[in-house]
């Protein structure tokens, strides 16, 4: 008997390498572009997140020095530091005694320093940051290439704007991300010391 042999339908004959080759090089493209997509968001999460945490620590700094400004007794006029400025605030501690702290900013931009010793005694050399290194004072840039700073601190004493109270305005920029990815804010924070003393009767002693 002879064996018949039945061809394979058209439509049945499978894939050829040509078309393996090319579905894989088109699958590949598609990958390469998702994956480049899914980087790319989960970046922009991370930035996104990390601008966030730097601005709620920034907040939660402010608020822990308002509360500490709050008790202040007394409030200096703010005064230049070799490379920066400061300001000087009196407020008594658990015992009663009467402590300087010391806040500086360096001109250029920098970490909100703060500094605190016993008032009439020398200042302690130790400091400790109160803000993340994303503070800088505002700084004007000539066409020449000068630079004017202007002063973080104002204070308006008791008496002024009929206010009995010493005030201190802060006035900063808060840089956020690197380069073309930074977000610039600026803040204007106005803390009162609402256990003013008169400055005639109390005067105000912190050695510099």
């Amino acid at each position: 008997m002879i064996a018949r042999f039945r061809r394979r339908p058209a439509d049945d004959a499978g894939f050829s390498l040509t078309e393996i080759l090319v579905g894989m090089s088109v699958m590949s493209v598609v990958m390469a572009i998702a994956t480049q997509g899914l980087i790319s968001m989960f970046h922009t999460t991370d930035r996104a997140e990390s601008a966030a945490t730097a601005q709620n620590s920034i907040q939660a700094s402010f608020e822990k020095l308002d509360r500490e400004v709050r008790y202040a007794e007394r409030i200096s006029d703010p005064y230049a530091v070799t490379g920066g400025f400061a300001v000087d605030f009196v407020i008594p501690d658990e015992n009663g005694v009467d402590q300087c702290i010391q806040l500086t900013l360096p001109a250029d931009g920098g970490t909100l320093m703060r500094r605190q010793w016993p008032q009439l005694s020398r200042p302690s050399a130790a400091a400790t940051a109160v803000t993340p290194n994303l503070i800088s004072a505002n700084v004007t840039v000539a066409a020449d290439g000068s630079k004017t700073f202007k002063t973080p601190f104002t204070l308006a004493t008791a008496g002024t704007g009929g206010s009995d109270l010493d005030r201190l305005t802060v006035n900063m920029n808060s840089t956020v991300g690197l380069g073309d990815l930074g977000t610039t804010r600026n803040y204007s924070l106005v803390f009162t010391a609402m256990n003013t003393l008169a400055r005639a009767k109390y005067p105000l002693v912190c050695t510099k």
